[in-house]
């Protein structure tokens, strides 16, 4: 193994275990879950509780805000935060535990998933989906908003088998279009 690929996998190394040191440090106790756009809006959706684990291991619980309306949607009550172009509504996926690592961030990305409607609107429409594809941060987490079909959700058949617990590749996501969301980023802080 040459020199450069030594250093390069010991960097790689030295970052993960920064991060994972980061997460511990930085993710523990309450913290407030906001959704902001670059207008300088920002709404406070939620509040998420971490408890550190072993391993870099780190639990959750997220209690949504009480500001969020209830309505019945597509035959099923969703929690939403509606805007003069958008309604946004809570659309939570529990397929494992509630456990991150910072490595792996899905289960959170999960807990946040959202579909979007029109404000006004009765309906749900799957290919609406809101995914906030998530990143550590100095100053917690930050997730930037990705268009998705919520399907493999409300119909799981449709998925093969292996994927049933975690149905979203990376290739199902498209990054959304900041001007065409109301609330592109998510923060954690």
């Amino acid at each position: 193994m040459d020199l450069r690929r030594v250093s390069s996998l010991l960097s790689g190394t030295l970052l993960s275990l920064a991060a994972a040191a980061t997460m511990a440090a930085d993710l523990s106790g309450s913290h407030g879950i906001w959704l902001s756009n670059a207008e300088g809006e920002r709404q406070r959706i939620g509040t998420i509780v971490f408890t550190p684990e072993t391993a870099g291991r780190t639990r959750f619980s997220i209690a949504m805000a009480e500001t969020l309306e209830e309505y019945f949607l597509a035959m099923r009550p969703f929690r939403c935060l509606t805007g003069p172009r958008q309604r946004l509504c809570h659309f939570p996926v529990e397929r494992e535990a509630r456990v991150i690592s910072a490595d792996d961030l899905v289960p959170l990305e999960y807990a946040l998933l959202f579909m979007r409607t029109a404000p006004k609107s009765l309906h749900i429409d799957p290919f609406n989906g809101l995914y906030y594809r998530m990143e550590l941060t100095g100053r917690g987490i930050v997730g930037r908003v990705h268009d998705v079909d919520m399907d493999p959700f409300i119909t799981p058949d449709s998925v093969p088998v292996e994927r049933r617990q975690r149905p979203i590749r990376a290739a199902d996501l498209t990054p959304g279009d900041p001007r065409s969301h109301w609330l592109p980023i998510l923060t954690i802080e």
